[in-house]
């Protein structure tokens, strides 16, 4: 059985992008938004930004292909990220009955939960849940490192690098939508090769 489509941006991280590659078992879309671009690694499509774009406009580029491929839904995967066994097919199985935009528990290098999504406080402070739910649960945000979503949304380019996950989410809800996570897949999250939400850049975004 073969997974969901899978985008993954990618920023001059070649190392980890391998590693993320090979943890997918469906269609891999990588949008290599490296300055000076990379050589594509074979078995995967590889599309090309004019490089620097950022997350949302490299995401956005991936999401427009899978889209007019025929599919539905897609997991978009951080080049950091890597998808345990299952976790794809879950998202997907999940998605067809749930709709609207969900994530998996995600892990640190060491095991330890990232994240089970996220409560955002009405004054706007983010807060990542650790507790791992009982069962599919309503949360407020997903994070990006991997996430599934119908392939007709965007996100917002406005958003040069952090947060822009957290404001898909927010329109996905607004517009009605479901916003969840699944404690039956789970994805590890290297980090590192990304920029902090606690960074000044993200903390501007939010």
């Amino acid at each position: 059985m073969t997974g969901p489509p899978v985008i993954i941006p990618t920023h001059s991280r070649r190392d980890l992008l391998e590693h993320a590659v090979a943890s997918c078992t469906g269609c891999v879309v990588v949008v290599d938004d490296s300055p000076n671009g990379m050589a594509p690694i074979p078995g995967v499509t590889w599309l090309r930004t004019r490089g620097a774009e950022g997350f949302a406009r490299a995401v956005n580029r991936g999401l427009a292909h899978t889209s007019t491929e025929g599919n539905r839904c897609a997991v978009i995967l951080n080049d950091d990220a890597r998808l345990d066994p299952g976790c794809g097919e879950h998202l997907e199985a999940c998605w067809e009955t749930r709709g609207g935009i969900g994530g998996p528990v995600l892990r640190d290098a060491t095991g330890a939960v990232q994240s089970a999504g996220f409560r955002l406080r009405w004054w706007g402070r983010l807060r990542a849940e650790t507790r791992v739910p009982e069962r599919l649960a309503e949360v407020d945000a997903v994070s990006g490192a991997c996430m599934v979503l119908g392939t007709t949304w965007r996100f917002d380019p406005a958003y040069t690098h952090g947060m822009e996950d957290i404001a898909l989410c927010r329109r996905v809800w607004l517009a009605g939508g479901s916003v969840w996570v699944t404690p039956d897949a789970s994805c590890h999250h290297v980090g590192g090769a990304t920029v902090s939400t606690r960074s000044a850049s993200a903390q501007r975004n939010a």
